[in-house]
């Protein structure tokens, strides 16, 4: 990666309460890009889980009160805050991550100091779950915010579709920056029999699942039902499931009214994701709405198969008939039909498997992420 002449450029990142890949992906380009010339401060709540890693690794925290939900009252106070912070410290750059964030960064540019503001679009905005009301806020709210943004990055394709043809974006403002990961601890060999024995699960079993947030978008209650078929029919198939979230109970529950329920783990929020993906025999991601997938890419990075959902940004990592199979979102049936189909081919899985991480080394490194984010930060100044 080349230098940057502008050492200590001074970046503010801007998050509201972050879990899972956003809050990976903000200390990866804070920690990251200083050896590109930019030094990057962090704007967060100040009991956001961001806090401890981000001042463990030397970045600077200022503590906003952003909340997740539109709060009238709270997002003007957030402002507000975030205004202070920005006429204090004078950053050269504001980046703000997911629309919340975006929406108190740009708004507090109107009361302290214009500051060029580029804002990351994570994940899809206007999936089923929204209603039309808070449809139309937002896209409202976009269009007459885009004159205060100086560059809208989207991490997948389809995303940058969405804020062009749906919301009304100007195509030249918005830009794909894929993710990218350090792919290097799903590389090595890992302990496949002692991950097996935290989870319970035999040897000998054929064992499938992911590490997720149990989040309505990630549709894990139709993993369940469909991964009811698979063990009905596979008796040496087993699913793990970890991570947790608000719908964890639920999801639980609906496990355990299956007469399978004794072949399905959940084994919680788990750190050791590379361990857990040595584990599986295969990887599925039965999400709803998705802005690129980052457990998805460090699966193949893993060496595994995927059966994934054709939304968002998932077609671009998974190549269909080629590194996974591509399914419908939101239903069993072809979901298991696929996990069946692959659980039984291991030549399939393996030939998958292999091209998977190929691509996945070849596409979705770190290094390729930090250098285009880098490149965008100069255009904008």
């Amino acid at each position: 990666m080349a230098s940057d002449p502008r050492q200590g450029t001074r970046v503010l990142q801007v998050v509201r309460p972050a879990v899972g890949g956003m809050r990976a992906h903000v200390l990866q380009l804070a920690t990251g890009l200083r050896a590109l010339g930019f030094e990057s401060e962090l704007a967060c709540p100040g009991d956001s889980e961001l806090v401890h890693d981000a001042l463990e690794l030397g970045i600077q925290v200022h503590p906003v009160p952003i909340v997740g939900p539109l709060r009238p009252l709270k997002d003007l106070l957030a402002v507000v805050s975030l205004a202070e912070v920005i006429r204090e410290r004078r950053p050269a750059i504001i980046h703000a991550h997911g629309s919340k964030a975006a929406l108190i960064a740009r708004l507090a540019t109107l009361v302290s100091r214009r500051t060029p503001t580029v804002v990351t679009v994570h994940n899809q905005v206007l999936y089923g779950g929204v209603s039309g009301a808070m449809r139309a806020l937002y896209i409202w709210l976009e269009r007459r915010l885009a004159r205060r943004t100086a560059r809208v990055v989207t991490v997948s394709d389809a995303l940058r579709a969405e804020m062009t043809d749906t919301i009304g974006l100007p195509a030249e403002l918005v830009t794909t920056i894929h993710n990218g990961l350090d792919l290097s601890p799903f590389l090595a060999p890992s302990d496949r029999s002692g991950a097996r024995g935290r989870y319970g699960v035999p040897d000998d079993a054929l064992a499938f699942g992911l590490a997720a947030r149990f989040a309505p978008q990630k549709a894990l209650d139709v993993l369940v039902e469909a991964a009811a078929r698979v063990l009905a029919a596979e008796p040496h198939a087993w699913l793990v499931i970890a991570g947790d979230g608000p719908l964890l109970e639920f999801v639980r529950t609906k496990a355990r009214a299956t007469p399978v329920r004794d072949r399905m783990v959940f084994p919680g929020f788990e750190t050791d994701v590379a361990g857990l993906l040595g584990a599986l025999d295969l990887y599925v991601s039965p999400a709803i709405a998705e802005g690129l997938g980052l457990g998805t890419i460090e699966a193949m990075a893993a060496g595994l198969a995927v059966v994934g959902t054709a939304v968002g940004g998932t077609p671009e990592v998974v190549v269909d008939g080629e590194t996974g199979v591509l399914v419908a979102a939101g239903k069993a049936a072809p979901l298991a039909e696929a996990i069946g189909r692959l659980l039984r081919e291991p030549g399939t899985r393996k030939k998958m498997g292999d091209a998977g991480r190929r691509r996945a080394l070849a596409e979705f490194g770190e290094e390729t992420m930090l250098d285009r984010t880098a490149a965008l930060y100069r255009e904008v100044l």
